[in-house]
């Protein structure tokens, strides 16, 4: 396989060097560090991550609208998908190296802190490593950024305090490495890079992806490369099997699966690597990369042009087959209309759709498909990955999309919350004067506009405003956000008016209390955080125990 393979793929992971002469021993001497920058400089890293595009993110409901068109019916002029809610926070522009912006290769969370591997397609080997503070979901930044002009890094896994990592290494640079597809590990602590960074070469060009399990790795390189398990103290080769055209791996249900793109699906044991089963997928166009994600029994793949298959991991059945879907009278070039990655979040399968952009669906305990959607996220999408709470999207050189799943915290005794129906509606919500409504669930919505009472319990994010009008009231429990930074997208409170939450609110626009309004906080703990002014008028109230995250309120 050529370091070509990893073109347009995005993917987590770590910075290195050292060396080997042989594919079990280290010798730390043989190199120097001077072929990697190691950047610890807070005020220096804190550009390099932006709030440009920050906000509530649409998801446009595929399925409603395909709906709506069959019926001959305009409903609404952009319907949601149900049940999640998603916030981009933050935009991580890419390490430059030689005057050349990288590309986002691999995310891997571990705790507090997300590692993303960076690389550069073509001949050049170039590549980085950022390690993000995740912690607080208001304000991730950068804490190390490693660049190297010899390295390109495609993926990374993390245990111990150490950051492993999957890569390609320019032997002209180094010559005593045998191969170019090269497995290694640094330690990290508090969010930094420590300079101990070593290498291990094992058969083949690239080394395109790397995971473990308890105290073993578990690496792959591409065409005539190898899958291999490794001792995760030592990376000695504990046992290797020779597969052709290796693009992908994923540890899960005590067996290590396997995509070639001229093989398909294989499960492995991962004592002894012999063959379990195997699975008849589509071919992979060569130089693609491609990924693969268990989800409980079954095995998921992106398949390029035929988007994701899933199938049953134990005896290979196909058990759905997703379609890349496209928003009506969009214009896409088919060539870049390709799921690169796929990735899982709770319930939702998320899918880097290429051109086509971020696509979301939803099956039930059966891998029935149930509902299909687009997220409304800038530029293309070629890498997608998932962990907790988290998202992660790569947007070829338009950096790093960080976006958060909105998920409510465990509050009591503010609503009969479990006797509310799920909110299924419209994007645009209006409570007139005389209604009285309650819903709970997540929902995305374009705007609201409450002149009644509404209640509402789980995650609610409206993209553009909120208007709670003269004598209205909204009683919110869970987790809200209104807006997107930098454009006129506001809460208002108005006269009369009362917004009463128990929970956590985020405004990416304004804060406008008039006066005769009232913000209440409910029982202890909520926060409110408010990336734009708070105009809080005479008159206005706000009342309650809570943390103002941002200092804005008086």
């Amino acid at each position: 396989m050529s370091k070509k393979l990893l073109v347009g793929w995005v993917i987590l992971s770590i910075l290195l060097i050292s060396c080997s002469d042989s594919n079990n021993d280290f010798d730390e001497n043989e190199y120097t560090q001077e072929n990697f920058e190691i950047n610890n400089d807070a005020g220096a890293l804190e550009s390099v991550l932006t709030r440009n595009g920050a906000g509530v993110l649409s998801i446009s409901s595929i399925t409603a609208i395909k709906a709506n068109l069959s019926k001959q019916v305009v409903e609404d002029e952009d319907p949601q998908v149900s049940n999640i809610a998603l916030e981009q926070i933050a935009t991580v522009d890419p390490p430059v190296v030689d005057g050349t912006p990288l590309r986002a290769s691999h995310v891997k969370i571990n705790g507090n802190y997300a590692y993303v591997t960076y690389m550069m397609e073509g001949e050049a080997y170039l590549g980085g490593i950022d390690i993000i503070n995740i912690e607080d979901k208001t304000n991730p930044f950068v804490t190390s950024r490693v660049t190297s002009d010899i390295v390109d890094f495609t993926a990374a896994y993390f245990s111990n305090g150490r950051l492993y990592f999957a890569s390609a290494v320019n032997t002209d640079e180094l010559l005593n490495l045998e191969y170019r597809a090269n497995l290694g590990y640094v330690n990290v602590a508090a969010g930094n890079f420590l300079q101990n960074f070593q290498l291990k070469p094992i058969e083949g060009n690239v080394a395109v992806d790397i995971t473990g399990f308890d105290d073993k790795i578990i690496g792959v390189s591409g065409a005539t490369g190898v899958l291999g398990v490794y001792d995760a103290a030592s990376l000695e080769t504990i046992a290797e099997q020779p597969v052709p055209d290796l693009r992908s791996i994923a540890y899960g249900n005590n067996k290590i699966a396997v995509l070639s793109g001229s093989e398909g699906l294989a499960m492995y044991n991962p004592g002894d690597l012999s063959v379990l089963n195997r699975i008849n997928t589509p071919n992979l166009a060569s130089e693609s990369k491609r990924t693969i994600a268990f989800k409980d029994q079954a095995i998921l793949v992106s398949e390029g042009h035929n988007g994701v298959g899933i199938y049953d991991s134990n005896s290979g059945n196909a058990l759905q087959q997703l379609a890349i879907q496209v928003l009506p009278d969009a214009e896409y070039d088919n060539e870049d209309v390709v799921t690169n990655a796929v990735s899982i979040a709770g319930d939702f399968i998320l899918m880097a759709n290429g051109g086509a952009g971020f696509g979301i669906a939803k099956l039930d305990e059966n891998n029935t498909l149930i509902e299909e959607g687009i997220v409304d996220l800038e530029g293309s999408s070629n890498y997608i990955q998932s962990d907790g709470d988290y998202i992660f999207v790569a947007s070829g050189t338009s950096g790093l999309k960080i976006i958060k799943v909105s998920k409510p915290e465990a509050r009591d005794n503010f609503a009969e919350c479990e006797s509310y129906n799920f909110y299924t509606g419209r994007s645009n919500l209006n409570v007139n004067s005389n209604d009285i409504l309650a819903y709970r669930g997540a929902a995305t919505l374009k705007n609201l506009n409450v002149g009644g009472e509404l209640t509402f319990c789980g995650s609610i994010n409206i993209q553009h405003s909120v208007n709670i009008n003269s004598e209205g009231t909204f009683n919110m429990r869970g987790a809200m956000a209104v807006g997107i930074f930098g454009r006129n997208h506001d809460l208002n409170i108005n006269s009369g008016s009362v917004l009463r939450i128990e929970g956590t609110l985020i405004v990416y626009g304004n804060l406008n209390l008039n006066s005769g309004s009232t913000l209440e906080f409910v029982g202890n703990g909520s926060r409110i955080h408010v990336f734009g002014q708070v105009r809080q008028n005479s008159g206005s109230t706000v009342i309650g125990n809570y943390i103002d995250t941002s200092n804005k309120l008086r």
